[in-house]
């Protein structure tokens, strides 16, 4: 059953103010004012019903553009104050086509450990084969960029082993962010055996800034790869910590 088979459900006898609203809020061709009254009235409404019936219009844009931003902002600024919010928040990030906006909402709505939970959670259902549209989990994993929290290098490391290249820099952009040097492994192994000098100058230059050591049974596949990477000269030193340039 879809969301306005459901509204209509509830009041087959006469006409549903919310259903006309919803109905409104996703119809591009609404004059601008009218689509506006009606994301108001969903706001005002504030019940879990209403911000399902409000969360699909992050899912696509309306010209002029600065109308786009203002009524997603309006949403935003809304849904970010209602407890009632998070529930359809949840299940719109793992079903929106674009997932910055609905990251954004669980930000402002949740604790950080729930936030981090939560990103945790979706990229559990999350594969590292191809996808057609990989921006979910690659959202997911930035956003956890600015979560200290154990539970996220086990949940990104994963991903270091991506078949996206974007994916892969991004999960290590999150666990160098992480501070746990027990991601220092996992990040000197994509070193040796990724082609991407992207993927191979990111890892690098974090590793050298981080001061973590490289695992002993790395040292010698390490080494040859260090003269490759533009951003050096890199090196290890007795330790395995690798060293760059110096900064100037």
């Amino acid at each position: 059953m879809g969301l306005f088979d459901f509204l209509r459900g509830r009041n087959a006898g006469g006409a549903d103010p919310l259903q006309k609203h919803a109905e409104r809020v996703l119809d591009k061709r609404a004059m601008s004012p009218d689509r506006f009254a009606s994301i108001e009235y969903l706001c005002n409404v504030a019940t879990d019903e209403a911000w399902r019936a409000l969360l699909p219009r992050f899912n696509f844009n309306v010209d002029p553009s600065i109308t786009d931003r203002e009524e997603k902002q309006f949403i935003l600024e809304h849904i970010s104050e209602s407890e009632t919010a998070i529930e359809p928040a949840k299940e719109f990030l793992r079903k929106a086509q674009a997932v910055n906006w609905p990251i954004k909402i669980l930000r402002a709505l949740l604790t950080p450990e729930l936030f981090a939970a939560e990103l945790i959670d979706v990229l559990s259902g999350e594969e590292t084969a191809y996808q057609k549209n990989a921006e979910r989990k690659i959202q997911a994993i930035i956003a956890l960029e600015d979560c200290p929290d154990p539970r996220v290098p086990d949940a990104v490391a994963p991903f270091l082993d991506d078949v996206s290249e974007d994916t892969r820099f991004h999960a290590v952009r999150t666990l160098l962010a992480q501070d746990d040097s027990k991601s220092a492994a996992g990040i000197f192994a994509l070193l040796v055996r990724d082609d991407s000098m992207r993927i191979r100058t990111n890892v690098a230059e974090g590793l050298a800034e981080k001061g973590w050591a490289c695992p002993d049974d790395l040292r010698e596949k390490v080494i040859p790869v260090l003269p490759r990477i533009p951003s050096g000269p890199f090196t290890l030193d007795p330790a395995g910590v690798l060293k760059g340039p110096a900064r100037r």
